[in-house]
């Protein structure tokens, strides 16, 4: 193997080495006492290389938690139906607690929230989709993507906040309940406000 591929390998896995390490050390420890010595120690990388890549410990953290969700969502999206691909996410942030809950606390609510509204939107916007298609105006679609995903983004953040003791599959079959038929009446209802009445 050439010296700048070595290199270059070497420099890719480090990300992931120290999100091993990090994630090993949240299953025993808080994020705020987890530090660059012991996380470079525990994956035998050196400070510096720490610092090549994250500027501290609280922005690994946010990096693991958003390169695994996102890679969640990403794989769901494509790969099975929404409900149950939201079935798999809340099955990931509970298997991951500790991740889950350390990022909540160095993000805080809100950013937690932008984030997954960012994850989730496209996930409704396929939920519209395939559920008859969106309204006929550009407004109407944007309106009914966000009020949608905010409502099943409130529910999970609720079932997060509440220590994620509600198993998924139950949290997700109230919201099937919720949501069945409900995009298809909103999109009928603004198509017929947006269609002039013809007298």
């Amino acid at each position: 193997m050439p010296e700048e591929t070595a290199e270059e390998h070497h420099r890719a896995g480090a990300r992931e080495a120290l999100a091993a390490a990090l994630k090993a050390r949240l299953r025993t420890e808080p994020l705020d006492k987890v530090t660059v010595t012991e996380l470079t120690r525990d994956c035998g990388l050196t400070r510096q290389a720490f610092y090549y890549h994250f500027p501290d410990v609280r922005h690994l953290a946010i990096w693991v938690f958003e390169t695994e969700v996102a890679g969640q969502v990403r794989s769901f999206a494509s790969e099975l139906g929404w409900a149950d691909g939201l079935v798999r996410l809340l099955i990931y942030l509970r298997d991951n607690r500790s991740s889950t809950v350390a990022v909540l606390d160095g993000l805080g609510r809100s950013g937690l929230e932008r984030f997954l509204f960012a994850q989730m939107r496209p996930i409704t916007e396929a939920v519209m989709e395939k559920d008859g298609g969106g309204p006929v105006r550009a407004q109407d679609r944007v309106l009914i993507v966000d009020f949608y995903t905010s409502a099943v983004l409130a529910v999970v953040l609720r079932w997060v906040a509440d220590g994620m003791v509600e198993h998924p599959y139950r949290v997700v079959g109230d919201l099937e309940i919720i949501l069945h038929g409900a995009v298809r009446e909103s999109v009928r209802r603004l198509d017929d406000r947006a269609t002039p009445r013809r007298d």
